[in-house]
């Protein structure tokens, strides 16, 4: 019996021994054996276990390295695209900077103009305010009684007369535009030389009073200060003729668009009274 085990432990031992010999030997035998392509089998085992473990490995530094490239790409992109915003806003500000003063340009030039084909003695003056509601037609400048400017001053833009100053006081004028109801100006037809009396409505026309209905007045024609109210020179432009219909007494009704926009007011002249010693004939 115990031989008998004994001879079993000894069986036992020899196949241990002889399997890491198998491996080895068939481990030598891999070596010199080669596939048709000339690489020896155990190469073509080795990268065969290795090749799933490389594509896994390279897939995933491949992904990594695409979202770190991604990610700087994306934080360049946004602070390019920030730059850029700024620089149009910028760009943008310096254009309506520019083209304020090429308009602010345009109208003192034609400010500039009238006055010097007058031979008027001005000061130029800005819009500083107005009170709330148009129909009041009423505006502010920042030149007084220090500036040489007086009650009822004639005060002008580019185009032709806006109003007179009615409060003047040290650096300051009140001024009522010609669309005041209280406002009113001696006027000319300028192709038929009529006479008549322009009066502000409240709103943006002007009515022509004392024109009669034999007069032939017409959409379009231009009407001048006459000078006869003493306040304004004569030949300034006022406005034009858009509506003339024969009256139901004997005058016509003319409405008059100023030829001022007098909304958009910002930049004026006031005549001073040396103008007035000039032009005797005011």
């Amino acid at each position: 019996m115990s031989s008998d085990l004994s001879s079993k432990a000894n069986k036992e031992r020899a196949v241990v021994v002889l399997i890491p010999l198998l491996l080895l030997q068939l481990a030598l035998l891999s070596l010199q054996i080669e596939n048709p392509s000339g690489i020896s089998l155990l190469k073509s085992w080795t990268l065969a276990i290795q090749a799933p473990i490389v594509a896994v490995s390279s897939g995933i530094t491949g992904g990594i390295q695409r979202v770190w490239r991604n990610y700087f790409w994306t934080v360049g992109a946004r602070a390019e695209n920030e730059q850029l915003k700024d620089s149009v806003h910028r760009l943008s500000l310096l254009n309506n900077s520019y083209e304020e003063m090429k308009q602010e340009n345009i109208r003192l030039r034609r400010l500039l103009t009238l006055i010097e084909a007058n031979s008027f003695k001005t000061i130029g003056s800005r819009v500083v305010a107005r009170t709330p509601s148009f129909l009041t037609n009423v505006i502010y400048i920042n030149r007084g009684s220090a500036d040489g400017v007086y009650h009822d001053a004639p005060v002008l833009s580019g185009d032709g007369i806006i109003g007179r100053t009615i409060l003047v006081a040290k650096h300051q004028s009140q001024v009522q535009l010609i669309t005041n109801p209280d406002a009113s100006i001696g006027a000319i037809i300028e192709r038929t030389r009529t006479p008549g009396v322009l009066k502000g409505s409240g709103n943006v026309l002007l009515d022509l009073d004392y024109i009669g209905n034999t007069e032939q007045v017409n959409v379009g024609d231009i009407v001048l200060s006459s000078g006869l109210d003493g306040i304004y020179p004569k030949g300034l432009p006022i406005g034009k003729v858009v509506d003339s219909q024969k009256g139901k007494s004997v005058y016509r009704s003319i409405k008059v668009e100023p030829v001022v926009d007098l909304i958009r007011l910002e930049e004026v002249s006031v005549l001073l009274p040396e103008s007035f010693t000039e032009h005797p004939g005011f």
